[in-house]
């Protein structure tokens, strides 16, 4: 029969390890979310004018161009150009096709945008810097926007986001994330992978975004490159294309913060959906490329002091910890066979158990009934999640990459208007 100490200590044992699989960050930035909430609430009753009590926008749309780069899209480049005209101008649409093989370039053509194509592929971040440069963009325009060739901008997407540069301290803005989800075109597999990513979303932006782009806070180690504006002021003091990166957005963000080249804005109001992976191949191939431009990123920049970097430190160790711990949860079930024991097996169910009541909260708020099903499985993308994480960090110090993109297979989706948001 287990002593009190025996008990204590399990219950200890299970705390920290729900501690290592989902942190202290959900609860710390959550909080800080929860509070400035309450104060953008009181401000807007107090000010009665836009979210940053300010009568006129520094900013106005016509003066704001968009950047898609975009390799072998030719399934979905015309419904995200469809989006963007409902949005700005064909002359405001700048779009590179990088090395594209199929008719991505000429699709464009027929939408009346500006078309720059690159031969051979010179990657993302290659594509964005060069039409920044050909394009005259910092000289023609305000500010930009960079985004993917699935992206779809939801119809106020400028309206919403351009407010938050009256600021003049905001220097970039990150939109908030949502996969584009047609039920009626996805198998119950493809629905595991897609709302998996969307549920990923949601909570990361809702319970620790969403606190550290408050104005007192920005520490965000991250602007989306599939849905990101940034004033053209400081294009000229970010190095886009550095050598050795796989991918330009954690890059880019690390330089607004390190140059203190101004503050980062984020808001669940400024929303851009964007097709995620239906298949473990592209699934697996995406995080590999994305975890590795993230430690990438960490050994280009290295640390310095700041707020950014206490955040950071924070993080990492809880990112390592989480997933080694998600990682070796196989061996708390063998355990169970092999140890005749049941301790382990019961932490790996309340470990289970957590996960599948945050899917339950994400689907009451998103009322996607789905969820509860295909959530059930969704601890084992978490194990795929940690693999690639780890495996990742090791490759980052040995690895250095040219930034050519494979991207990932597509679907035609059609407009936002047949999209279920």
């Amino acid at each position: 029969m287990p002593t009190n100490s025996n008990k204590l200590f399990n219950f200890w044992y299970v705390l920290v390890v729900l501690i290592l699989v989902w942190g202290v960050n959900f609860i710390f930035w959550g909080s800080i979310g929860v509070a400035r909430l309450l104060t953008e609430k009181i401000n807007a009753l107090i000010f009665g004018k836009n979210r940053n009590g300010l009568k006129e926008h520094q900013i106005e749309e016509e003066e704001v161009a968009v950047i898609v780069p975009a390799h072998n899209e030719e399934l979905v480049i015309a419904d995200t150009l469809k989006s963007l005209l409902n949005i700005t101008k064909p002359t405001n649409i700048f779009v590179v096709s990088d090395g594209s093989s199929d008719s991505t370039a000429q699709i464009a053509h027929q939408y009346g945008v500006s078309v720059l194509e690159l031969n051979p592929n010179r990657g993302k971040a290659g594509a964005i810097e060069t039409s920044i440069l050909r394009f005259k963009i910092s000289q023609k325009y305000k500010a930009v926007v960079l985004i993917d060739a699935d992206t779809r901008l939801k119809n106020d997407y400028l309206k919403k986001a351009l407010p938050f540069f009256d600021d003049p301290e905001v220097v970039a803005i990150a939109g908030f994330a949502s996969t584009i989800w047609q039920r009626e075109k996805l198998s119950w597999r493809q629905m595991l992978f897609v709302l998996h990513r969307d549920r990923i979303y949601f909570l990361f932006q809702m319970l620790i975004k969403f606190g550290q782009t408050w104005k007192y806070a920005n520490v965000t180690h991250i602007v989306p490159g599939f849905a990101s504006i940034y004033r053209t002021s400081i294009l000229n003091q970010i190095d886009i294309n550095p050598s050795g990166l796989v991918i330009e957005d954690f890059n880019m963000t690390f330089e607004v913060h390190r140059k203190k080249l101004g503050k980062i804005a984020h808001h669940p109001s400024v929303v851009a959906y964007t097709q995620d992976p239906d298949n473990l191949k592209d699934y697996y191939r995406q995080i590999k490329r994305w975890h590795l431009g993230f430690w990438q990123t960490i050994r280009l920049h290295g640390f310095w002091p700041s707020k950014f970097w206490l955040s950071m430190a924070i993080t990492l160790m809880e990112v390592v910890l989480g997933n080694l711990t998600f990682l070796l949860m196989p061996l708390l079930i063998l355990t169970y066979f092999v140890l005749d024991s049941s301790f382990f097996l019961t932490v790996f169910f309340i470990t289970w158990a957590v996960d599948y009541l945050l899917t339950i909260i994400v689907a009451l708020f998103q009322k996607r009934w789905e969820y509860l099903i295909v959530g059930l499985t969704f601890p084992l993308l978490r194990f795929v999640d940690a693999v690639a994480l780890l495996l990742a960090i090791p490759r980052a110090f040995l690895v250095r990459s040219d930034g050519r993109w494979i991207s990932p297979s597509r679907r035609a989706e059609g407009s936002l208007g047949q999209i279920s948001t």
